[in-house]
């Protein structure tokens, strides 16, 4: 099956390649969290309240001067052809494609709650959240760490891996067979790196996981449904939010693939997704117990800012685990540097996964 929506086709991509050619303004600040976002939760003056979870000190500021970091989106290196891939051509897509998504966060401002049903707004926000679940500072340093790990352990020793092999597949947009794994795994081999530069790279590998592989997981084997709370909803630097079942223990990070999506897109709307074939039962509304736990779990999955409305002070009584030191250079396997701790491992009494409700 194919995704309907425009924004992950060739096409569009050199649209925005030509765009970037003809443009001679270099953008500096690359929000990591799209701005049109944030401002969701901005008061009149729109601004929005941030709270850093490591130091505990918060402030309110405009969205455009918070979550960014200088040229982060920018694809150069010593073998790159500059005209074929212009460094900020994907600052440039994504641009276009937030102007877009503002229009679909407000058709979904005006939907009941319940079962979102459109096909071409479902395709469209697939796009967009996949986008937001890659574009990250931890995305970036996952694929770091992927590449670091795949160069120490050997590349043909991770791709031949069974378990690995499928989800290189995905990343790559090959088709996977088993009866043909040696000969896939010889054509990845074969395949010339798309550049040396580390950053470089794992922003290529980035994309290429949100186009082949997120995606198509979030149009096709998601549900998506509206909740709305009278508690008030935060939002943090890690916005798309995996929700595991009741047996799944807190020391193991939670997957795109988990039973619950969370994704605030409102001071008091949440966007839920769960499998194709599940079905969430009435009432799509939370309790103030639902919308604390839902905060918590937000607050755990950030890396280190959670962000609200201005008259909010969510963010200043969270009380959090700090994250433990983990370093994948010093793991026995490859499985184990791509095992990191949870905010909740060595912790001796976690909370609960939220939403059990719907989860149990």
């Amino acid at each position: 099956m194919q995704v309907t929506s425009k924004w992950i086709t060739d096409i569009e991509i050199e649209r925005s390649k030509q765009h970037t050619r003809g443009n001679a303004q270099r953008t500096r600040r690359h929000h990591f969290v799209p701005q049109m976002y944030l401002k969701r939760w901005s008061d009149e003056h729109e601004l929005v309240r941030f709270t850093d979870t490591v130091t505990g000190c918060g402030d309110i500021d405009l969205p455009e001067a918070i979550a960014h970091e200088e040229f982060f989106y920018r694809i150069a290196g010593e073998d790159i052809d500059p005209d074929e891939h212009p460094d900020l051509w994907f600052e440039t897509h994504m641009g276009r494609i937030e102007g877009k998504a503002a229009e679909w966060l407000r058709a979904l401002d005006g939907h009941p709650d319940g079962r979102v049903k459109d096909p071409n707004l479902l395709h469209n926000l697939a796009v967009f959240i996949a986008l937001q679940s890659q574009r990250t500072p931890r995305s970036r340093a996952f694929e770091l760490d992927l590449d670091a790990a795949i160069q120490r352990f050997g590349p043909r020793t991770v791709i031949d891996d069974r378990l690995a092999l499928p989800l290189i597949c995905r990343t790559l947009g090959i088709p996977y067979s088993p009866q043909q794994h040696s000969e896939i795994v010889e054509q990845i081999l074969a395949r010339p790196d798309f550049s040396s530069d580390p950053t470089a790279k794992a922003i290529d590998n980035s994309i290429k996981v949100w186009r082949n592989h997120i995606v198509p997981m979030f149009a096709f084997r998601r549900r998506w449904w509206l909740v709305s709370s009278q508690t008030a909803l935060i939002t943090c630097d890690e916005p798309v939010v995996p929700v595991q079942a009741p047996g799944w223990p807190r020391t193991r990070v939670a997957r795109f693939d988990s039973p619950l999506l969370l994704y605030p897109i409102g001071p008091h709307r949440l966007l839920v997704g769960t499998p194709a074939d599940q079905v969430l039962t009435a009432p799509f509304a939370l309790t103030s117990a639902e919308a604390d736990a839902v905060n918590v779990e937000i607050a755990a999955h950030c890396l280190r800012f959670v962000y609200e409305h201005p008259g909010g002070d969510i963010g200043a009584h969270l009380s959090l685990p700090q994250m433990l030191e983990f370093d994948p250079a010093q793991a026995a396997t490859f499985w184990e540097a791509m095992s990191p701790p949870t905010r909740w491992s060595g912790v001796g009494d976690p909370p609960s996964w939220p939403l059990q409700r719907w989860t149990t």
